[in-house]
């Protein structure tokens, strides 16, 4: 399942990485060791941001291939070595958490503009850490305005990877980003496939809407394989998993036939997220994650920034 070489790193990976969350429900206390357990066999690159306290423990002694989200912490930095400090305090955590002394990606994350001390002492850290052996790969997380991200990068070429959203409704991100990736030979990881906004999966929808036919199954995959499987054609692809299913439904994804009128297909699903009368009928939903993505909706709303 391995993936064309990535960027700097020179190595192959393969096309569909695994972020472990939490589920809205089903909770267990066998459920984190079977999620990771379950991650571990797909052999992919896993994701532990989201509880590496949780899922950092069932990790230990294995030789997965993880990756971490630094902390956004730097954005309160004083100075360069207050900066550098919360970094590496933020490491040692979840090197601690995996029980191990090195992890194969660590991510600068970038949610909005940085003090240059700042960005400086996050990449002391860093490299420092590299050259120790603590960090893999050194990476670039885009997570607020792609110009904010872009702007940091141009004067900094430190990154061997980026991991930038990108998905069938909006890929601002991805088309600002991927030029100077490919400028300077750097790996691009596209993340939220699913995610279209207001925290909710747009494969969710059918559950309480008129389009439940169109996430039959069609040419061996499921709708949520078919957009996934598009866009692992380009990158690797981070998933968000919650339960055994949905990893072994993200895992198998590139490895079926893609059906031929995908965006057509999905258009239903755009014009949807784009009904304020959808989301004013989920206010009322019994199943907390539709209710509060549809809160998040009227927000936007209210706000003017909702199109």
């Amino acid at each position: 399942m391995a993936s064309d070489l990535l960027g700097r790193t020179n190595r192959a990976f393969p096309h569909v990485w695994l972020s472990l969350s939490t589920p809205y429900d089903s909770w267990s206390e066998t459920w984190p060791k079977e999620l990771v357990e379950a991650a571990i066999a797909a052999n992919t690159v896993i994701d532990i941001s989201g509880n590496p306290g949780l899922f950092g423990g069932q990790m230990r002694g294995t030789d997965a291939c993880l990756m971490a989200k630094g902390t956004l912490d730097i954005e309160r930095a004083s100075d360069q070595n207050h900066a550098c400090d919360l970094v590496q305090a933020h490491l040692i955590q979840t090197l601690s958490a995996i029980g191990r002394e090195n992890i194969d990606f660590y991510f600068l994350r970038v949610r909005k503009p940085l003090q240059e001390f700042q960005i400086q002492g996050a990449l002391e850290a860093m490299e420092s850490a590299k050259q120790d052996g603590h960090i893999g790969f050194v990476g670039l997380s885009s997570e607020g305005a792609p110009l904010t991200t872009l702007g940091l990068w141009q004067f900094h070429d430190a990154f061997e990877v980026i991991l930038t959203p990108r998905n069938h409704y909006s890929d601002e991100s991805y088309r600002t980003l991927q030029p100077m990736a490919a400028e300077r030979r750097v790996g691009v990881i596209t993340s939220q496939p699913l995610n279209w906004g207001y925290g909710l999966p747009f494969v969710q929808i059918p559950d309480l809407w008129r389009l439940r036919n169109l996430t039959q199954s069609f040419y061996g995959l499921t709708l949520a394989q078919a957009a996934i499987a598009d866009l692992a054609k380009d990158h690797p692809v981070l998933v968000g998993v919650r339960n055994l299913a949905e990893i072994q439904a993200a895992i198998e994804a590139p490895s079926r036939n893609l059906p031929n009128g995908l965006d057509a297909m999905l258009e239903p699903f755009r014009e949807t997220f784009d009904d304020d009368e959808f989301w004013t009928g989920l206010l009322d939903s019994v199943r907390p994650e539709l209710k509060q993505a549809a809160e998040r909706r009227r927000a936007d709303i209210l706000t003017g920034s909702a199109s």
